[in-house]
């Protein structure tokens, strides 16, 4: 598979110059940074959560774990748990299962982006499949995450 048409539409719709960077076959976010030879830490890694008031997509660094409960305080959600991905086939049908783009808005998805992703260089992105990323200018990417909240979402791993 290549990029998801979806991903290619809204970056292009976006005026968002951007290049895709093929890797060998990947299953996680961080592994793809390494098979891509980037830094962990430019990579956008998106991680979808679900409650009775819908879907949030929380966006971190691949370099860095989820803070659950900055995520509740900051959207006074404290229900939202983690989707497992035999339900990301409804919103993201033109994805290889389990390689979601962090581009919420382009799915529809409320988007909250941690600020260790702000004012960076370079961003990648996975690209809808397993075996590419997308590389796009820091300023493009802020610019696109420019309507969703910014806050510190991650921890680190060690």
């Amino acid at each position: 598979m290549t990029m998801a048409p979806t991903v290619s539409r809204y970056l292009d719709n976006h005026s968002v110059h951007y290049r895709v960077i093929p890797h060998e076959h990947s299953a996680t976010s961080r592994e793809s940074a390494h098979k891509a030879d980037v830094r962990e830490d430019r990579v956008a890694k998106a991680i979808l959560l679900k409650d009775e008031q819908g879907m949030v997509m929380v966006v971190i660094p691949a370099s860095s774990g989820l803070d659950m409960r900055a995520v509740r305080d900051e959207t006074g959600r404290n229900q939202l748990e983690m989707v497992s991905e035999s339900e990301f086939g409804n919103i993201f049908s033109d994805c290889e299962l389990g390689a979601l783009p962090p581009l919420g808005q382009a799915y529809g998805l409320t988007t909250l982006v941690d600020t260790g992703l702000d004012s960076r260089d370079t961003i990648y992105l996975e690209s809808g499949d397993h075996e590419s990323l997308v590389a796009l200018d820091g300023e493009d990417f802020d610019r696109l995450m420019a309507t969703s909240r910014h806050c510190n979402l991650s921890r680190d791993w060690w």
